[in-house]
């Protein structure tokens, strides 16, 4: 499924995304699981990320709240409402669904970033159970391991 977000969107994603970097920020947190980018890749991280939370919610018909902490606490809320995540990733010759172990036990959705603001919903997986088969450090030894589902083993997005 493609969704092309319009510029009011952008510019709400935007808004969410900048303020959850600075409360990351007050609150002494880094973006991501082992993250050692520059402060312009967080900043595109945060955005694009926030682009596909729109994007998912767009493509489900369901309200984005914008959520965000300002409260110097961590976030525990899922990204949308009905307890789903969204993990997002730019279009690339190998795509998958990475989940870290320890995460919140929820259902998973992979969303591609074809450019331009376009977005492919891929699917979903439910991560019900810690899954030490999958366990990978995808050939980064000081990279901190993770799971790796292929979007072959993902669930149609219709079936959500």
């Amino acid at each position: 499924m493609k969704i092309k977000l319009e510029p009011f969107e952008i510019q709400m994603a935007c808004d969410v995304a900048t303020r959850r970097l600075v409360e990351n920020i007050k609150m002494g947190k880094r973006f991501s699981y082992g993250f050692k980018g520059s402060d312009e890749k967080l900043l595109y991280q945060n955005i694009m990320g926030c682009c596909a939370e729109v994007a998912f919610a767009k493509s489900q018909n369901k309200y984005f709240n914008g959520s965000y902490s300002d409260v110097y606490s961590r976030y525990t809320d899922a990204d949308m409402q009905d307890g789903t995540e969204v993990r997002s990733q730019k279009r690339k010759d190998y795509n998958f669904l990475l989940l870290r172990p320890g995460e919140r036990k929820a259902k998973y959705v992979l969303i591609l970033d074809e450019g331009n603001f376009e977005f492919t919903i891929v699917g979903w997986f439910p991560f019900v159970k810690e899954m030490p088969e999958r366990l990978t450090n995808f050939g980064h030894p000081n990279r901190p391991a993770a799971y790796k589902v292929d979007i072959k083993e993902l669930y149609d997005i219709k079936d959500l």
